[in-house]
């Protein structure tokens, strides 16, 4: 009868402290992933609060203008950056080196488009592009010390200390971004916000990060670390362009107003997306990477990671298809409504791109990184030349043609991780259909809300929009709980 009793209070501990570590990595997870997503919330709006103040053909020399510093922040994020959360060298070298490097490439690739802004500004004919990209441009040497701490941060595992200022940053950012363009409708008002951004993360990371670079550099190290990264960049800038080779396409074709209407349409539905899907691949770098260097199963990882992000890029992508045309009537200027087109193709990049996403991270946890080069040439020549054709035939046809061709992508990715990686996908393809279908279903059921529920109720645009976005968190919580019910989202992939 004692012994009875004693199992039954051993078993009610048990179950309190695995509820108790189910609360904390929750709260870690959700810290985390709220940290990372604040920085798509605040482009977000920056975005938004452009549309409402400005008209399309600022924003559209704003947006060309991002696109080429997009390119150098390419050089930031991958090749050495993530050598420094792969390499098992001693951590002293392989930081103070790999910082010399990532700034010194930086500062080269500034000073190249630097000197190039105003010929782009002559070439694309958009007045004010050239001293817009200067000033862009002289920001980045910064904006690379900042990527290399949270790099440094992200190789010693202290993620929620990484997090924590990255979600500090982020709340300057959105709030003084925010104030900036209310009172300040100007496309230089959108420079300011990127300067606020890099200037903040910057101060942040150096009072409360514990790295500083030092004057170190081993030769022998940055050549193995140059190996390393040379094919992530070029595999990067084939990435870039066929993300990008659509504005750039508009930009010398048409005019920078059909790059602003783009450049919205795909702003509205990635940066929705990109909210849930940004942080993901953050997770999913510093996982792959702590799995390869301890020689653990990658198959594990790859089939939590495609269903989680699959799961919440669907569901994202659902939000924005069903909900797009409401934000756009509600908040922003009538002239804004041909992007609608662009919203809808847009919204489904994220759940079709999340087996192209998770290459890089594979790969480079496997150390092949010359399968990464080889498979973003394929996709980038694929989206390029998708781009080259549809381009001509309008917004909407340029913006569906991107989403099949990445959908086509995602099953070539699994395909070459399986055959080339050597990695089982098996419960990673399993994973990512059943969450395609779970964000299916996701979807149907807040269209049925929207469109047969909410107009009887005869309520004003405004509380449709929001009974519409507490119905979609509703829902989503219950989609949430199903998925994790079967084994398709899981929390282990919210942490460092």
């Amino acid at each position: 009868m004692k012994q009875r009793k004693s199992d039954e209070l051993e078993g009610v501990a048990r179950r309190f402290k695995d509820l108790r570590s189910f609360g904390r990595r929750s709260g870690i997870a959700l810290f985390a992933f709220v940290a990372r997503s604040l920085q798509q919330v605040s482009t977000l709006v920056m975005t938004f609060l452009a549309a409402r103040f400005l008209p399309p053909a600022d924003y559209g020399v704003y947006a060309l203008g991002i696109v080429f510093v997009v390119m150098i922040q390419t050089l930031t994020y991958t090749g050495f950056y993530q050598f420094i959360l792969n390499a098992r060298q001693d951590e002293d070298a392989v930081l103070s080196t790999c910082f010399w490097l990532i700034f010194g490439l930086v500062t080269l690739a500034s000073l190249l488009l630097g000197a190039a802004a105003f010929p782009i500004e002559w070439l694309f004919g958009a007045r004010h592009l050239g001293t817009v990209i200067v000033l862009l441009a002289l920001i980045q040497p910064l904006a690379s010390v900042g990527a290399w701490s949270s790099a440094a941060l992200l190789r010693r595992r202290a993620v929620t200390l990484n997090f924590t200022i990255i979600f500090l940053q982020n709340i300057i950012a959105l709030v003084g971004g925010g104030l900036l363009i209310w009172f300040w409708h100007s496309l230089y008002a959108l420079v300011a916000v990127r300067y606020l951004r890099v200037i903040s993360g910057a101060v942040l990371f150096a009072s409360l990060g514990r790295d500083r670079p030092r004057m170190r550099f081993s030769r022998k190290l940055a050549i193995e670390a140059t190996g390393f990264s040379g094919g992530l960049y070029f595999s990067r800038l084939l990435g870039f362009l066929s993300r990008y080779a659509g504005d750039l396409l508009l930009g010398l074709f048409h005019s920078p107003g059909a790059v602003g209407l783009y450049r919205f349409g795909n702003r509205v539905a990635t940066g929705a997306t990109d909210i849930l899907m940004q942080p993901m691949n953050n997770f999913a770098a510093t996982q792959f990477g702590a799995a390869g260097r301890d020689d653990r199963d990658l198959g594990a990882v790859l089939a939590r990671f495609a269903g989680t992000i699959a799961l919440l890029g669907g569901m994202a992508g659902a939000v924005v298809i069903v909900l797009a045309p409401d934000v756009i009537s509600t908040f922003f200027q009538p002239s804004y409504e041909g992007a609608l087109v662009v919203t809808a193709a847009m919204a489904l990049r994220g759940v079709a791109g999340v087996g192209q996403s998770l290459v890089e991270p594979v790969f480079a946890a496997l150390g092949r990184t010359s399968w990464v080069v080889m498979f973003n040439l394929v996709a980038g020549a694929t989206c390029v030349a998708a781009i080259a054709v549809s381009a001509p035939f309008g917004l909407g046809v340029l913006a569906w043609g991107q989403a099949i061709a990445i959908l086509v992508m995602t099953a070539l990715a699994f395909h070459l991780m399986r055959r080339r990686g050597g990695i089982s996908t098996g419960a990673a393809v399993r994973r990512f259909l059943g969450a395609c279908a779970l964000a299916l279903a996701y979807g149907l059921v807040l269209a049925a809300i929207r469109f047969r529920f909410l107009p009887a109720m005869a309520i004003s645009p405004l509380q449709t929009l929001l009974v519409s976005l507490a119905c979609a968190a509703l829902v989503g919580a219950v989609i949430l709980l199903v998925a994790m019910r079967l084994r398709i989202f899981s929390l282990h992939a919210f942490s460092g």
